[in-house]
């Protein structure tokens, strides 16, 4: 019995390519490729603002007693890293912008650091975002809660709302570790006129691997066609 050939990707006029064989938009990726740091990231909030808008408005539509789901919280990003650094926080930028940063489409409402957890790190960090007012994500309004150099030390991961967005602290990355191993596979990148360390491609694809979610996995396609593209880039130079 013969066997099939596999599938190849959706190709459009022109030979191009649009779709990989994942399903992944290889276009969008392309034209990330092209953009600056600056222009990924606002991109994605200006993409927040959108779904922002448009969940406003189907909200007012509800009938009365139905519940809302909570809404989008408008990120910053150059208002959180200015604060960060003003306070030379050692952080990776991980997560949902750190994808944005290597040229995903992905849109995300939450900023996503790996920090170290030395003693003058922490101070650091708190002094940074004591300005932000943050709070635990999620919990009833009035829990007592101050952070500080006591409260990081006694945790290790931190999901906080802040004047400026979501932000989330983790401590270590799973598929990777600690801040030590994060920062080894982490990259500078220029940022609002800033250097920044950012997770790497394969960082990113071990942390998704690693984590193993549904939209994790989703994520992982696109990884893998960004760490193509990039290849094949690097290989024509």
């Amino acid at each position: 019995m013969a066997t099939q050939d596999k599938p190849a990707g959706i190709e459009f006029y022109g030979g191009y390519q649009v779709y990989s064989e994942s399903g992944i938009d290889l276009t969008l990726l392309r034209e990330n490729l092209k953009r600056t740091v600056e222009q990924r990231l606002e991109n994605n909030s200006r993409a927040l603002r959108l779904v922002a808008a448009f969940k406003k408005t189907n909200s007012a539509d509800l009938p009365t007693g139905i519940q809302r789901t909570r809404p989008i919280m408008l990120m910053e990003v150059e208002g959180i890293l200015g604060a960060l650094l003003a306070q030379q926080v050692q952080f990776v930028l991980i997560g949902g912008l750190a994808m944005r940063v290597q040229g995903s489409a992905h849109v995300t409402d939450d900023f996503d650091v790996c920090y170290c957890r030395t003693q003058e790190n922490m101070a650091a960090l708190a002094a940074a975002l004591a300005p932000l007012h943050p709070y635990l994500r999620g919990v009833p309004l009035g829990l007592p809660f101050r952070f500080d150099v006591p409260t990081i030390q006694a945790g290790l991961n931190f999901t906080l709302t802040t004047d400026l967005g979501d932000v989330d602290l983790l401590g270590e990355v799973g598929g990777i570790g600690s801040y030590e191993q994060v920062c080894a596979q982490s990259e500078e990148r220029l940022a609002y006129g800033r250097t920044i360390r950012v997770l790497s491609l394969d960082g990113l694809i071990a942390a998704k691997k690693a984590a193993g979610r549904l939209k994790d996995r989703n994520h992982l396609l696109e990884l893998e066609e960004l760490k193509k593209l990039r290849d094949a880039a690097q290989g024509d130079n």
